[in-house]
C-alpha cells in the first residue's frame, strides 16, 4: 500500500506563462481594500482634506487676504461674482472668495475645541464610571443624565448667551453640552472591558487602577470614540453656524460662515452670492465629515469584516 504524505496532498501550484508559480502580489496600500469597499469614506477624506488644506493655505490661495479682517471697499460694495470676485463681495466691499476660505479656519477650530474638551471630560467622566462602579458610577452617571435632559441646541444658545458672543465662547458653549456623549460611550467600553480576562489578569499581577485606565481601559476604548469624534464634527459645524446665525458665536469682522449667512439673509433676493456660497461652505463641510464619519464607523465594525 502506497503512503502519501502531507506534501504529495497540497495541489501543485498553477505555472504561469514564464513557468513560475503563480503568487498573490500584496497590495500597494494597506488600506487599498477598505478603500475598495467604501467609496464615501474616500469621497469624505477626499473633500475634507481639500478644505483642512485650504484653510491652512487660506493666505496663499485668496486674492484679498486683507478682506478676511475689517477692510472695507466702498467702491465694490454688492458686485456679483466676476472674474475679480470669483464669489462677489458683501455690503462693505470685501471678497467673500477670501473670507470662505477663511473661514474654514474658524469653523475647523470650533470643531478641534469642542472636541477636545468634550472628548477630555466625557472620557475622565466616563471611565471613571465604568471602571470603577458601585457609587462612583451611580454618581458621574446622574450628572450625565441631568445634561442630558436637556436639548443640547437650546442648553448651547442659553449658555452662548450668558457668555460675551465670540467664537470661543461658542465652542465652549458647545463643549458644555457635548462631553455627556462621551461619557456614556466611554462609561459602557470600560464597563465591558473591566469584564475582560486580561483585565483581571492585569489586576492579579499589581497594576494599580490609574495604570489598568491607561494601559488596558483606554486603548480599546478609543478606537469607538475616534469613531464617534468623527460623526460629531459636522453637528458641532452646524451647531457653531447655528449659534453665529443668531449673533451668539463669531462677530463681524471674524469670517465665519453662519455669521455670513445671517449678514446676507435681509440680501437673498438682490445679492444671493452672499448667502450661496458661506452657505455652500456649510454643507459640504458636513457632507465631508458626515462622509467620513460613517465610512469609519462601517470600515471599524468588526461584525462586519467577518462577512
Amino acid at each position: 500500500m502506497t503512503h502519501l504524505t502531507g506534501t504529495e496532498l497540497e495541489p501543485a501550484p498553477t505555472p504561469d506563462l514564464q513557468g513560475e508559480p503563480r503568487r498573490r502580489r500584496p497590495a500597494l496600500w494597506p488600506g487599498w481594500s477598505v478603500a475598495t469597499r467604501f467609496p464615501l469614506l474616500d469621497v469624505g477624506l477626499v473633500l475634507a482634506a481639500v478644505i483642512v488644506i485650504a484653510g491652512i493655505l487660506a493666505p496663499w490661495i485668496t486674492p484679498y487676504p486683507e478682506d478676511a479682517g475689517a477692510a472695507v471697499h466702498p467702491e465694490s460694495v454688492l458686485q456679483a461674482p466676476s472674474s475679480a470676485h470669483w464669489f462677489g463681495t458683501d455690503i462693505v466691499g470685501r471678497d467673500i472668495y477670501t473670507r470662505v476660505v477663511f473661514g474654514a479656519r474658524v469653523s475647523l477650530g470650533i470643531v478641534v475645541v469642542v472636541l477636545i474638551v468634550s472628548a477630555l471630560v466625557g472620557l475622565t467622566i466616563g471611565l471613571a464610571a465604568g471602571f470603577f462602579g458601585g457609587w462612583v458610577d451611580a454618581v458621574l452617571m446622574r450628572i450625565t443624565d441631568v445634561f442630558l435632559a436637556f436639548p443640547a441646541m437650546l442648553l448651547a444658545v442659553a449658555l452662548a448667551a450668558v457668555l460675551s458672543p465670540s467664537a470661543f465662547h461658542a465652542a465652549l458653549a458647545i463643549a458644555f453640552t457635548w462631553w455627556p456623549w462621551y461619557a456614556r460611550l466611554a462609561r459602557g467600553q470600560a464597563a465591558t472591558i473591566r469584564r475582560q480576562g486580561y483585565s483581571d489578569a492585569a489586576r492579579v499581577l499589581g497594576a494599580g487602577p490609574v495604570r489598568q485606565l491607561v494601559r488596558h481601559v483606554l486603548p480599546n476604548a478609543s478606537t469607538a470614540v475616534f469613531v464617534q469624534m468623527s460623526l460629531d464634527a459636522a453637528g458641532i459645524i452646524l451647531t457653531a453656524a447655528t449659534l453665529s446665525y443668531l449673533g451668539l458665536g463669531a462677530q463681524d469682522p471674524t469670517p465665519e460662515w453662519g455669521l455670513m449667512v445671517a449678514q446676507g439673509q435681509s440680501l437673498a433676493t438682490t445679492a444671493w452670492w452672499m448667502i450661496t456660497f458661506p452657505g455652500l461652505a456649510i454643507l459640504v463641510t458636513a457632507v465631508a465629515f458626515n462622509f467620513v464619519g460613517d465610512g469609519l464607523q462601517s470600515a471599524l465594525d468588526p461584525k462586519r469584516g467577518q462577512r
